[in-house]
């Protein structure tokens, strides 16, 4: 016999005692009214509150799941931007602005570049400043290049100047 049809014997055999005893003391009809009781009002009176619930759970877990995201909702070329608006300025994270470049120089060349916009995070991470980053790509000796006039319009278009718009209808 193989373990499949010994479970399933198993669990018919447990069925029909539990069945038959509740038969045998007589309580199989309430216990079944009562408990059709209880769906029918769970199906017709909760339904607004369970999917509330749901809804704020599966809500709940979104929030959970996409946490180290939240924030990160710029991107180019298909490489994620992480932004920063501190209140007065927007920075790039030095790693990001590589990679979009293509660019292998070390962090202090990149910083050098644009001198006093630039800072560390408490990490060591390198961020420039957004404003700095536009203007270099603006003046820089590739400024030619597509890639980087593409890059120097989405940072006017699509980060500095929407900031800029927050802060102003801010005060």
């Amino acid at each position: 016999m193989t373990p499949r049809l010994l479970r399933t014997l198993v669990v018919t055999a447990t069925t029909v005692v539990f069945f038959g005893a509740i038969q045998i003391l007589g309580i199989a009809m309430p216990l079944f009214l009562s408990l059709g009781i209880v769906v029918a009002v769970i199906a017709c009176g909760l339904p607004w509150v369970g999917v509330r619930w749901l809804d704020a759970l599966l809500q709940a877990a979104r929030n959970w799941h996409w946490r180290r995201e939240a924030g990160r909702h710029h991107a180019f070329g298909g490489i994620a931007l992480d932004i920063e608006d501190d209140g007065r300025h927007l920075w790039i994270d030095g790693g990001d602005l590589k990679r979009v470049l293509r660019s292998d120089d070390r962090e202090e060349v990149l910083a050098a570049r644009m001198p006093g916009r630039w800072r560390r995070t408490p990490e060591g991470r390198l961020q420039l400043r957004a404003d700095a980053v536009a203007e270099h790509l603006a003046t820089a000796p590739g400024r030619m290049d597509p890639r980087r006039g593409k890059l120097r319009r989405y940072l006017e278009q699509q980060v500095l100047f929407p900031a800029a718009e927050r802060r102003r209808r801010g005060r």
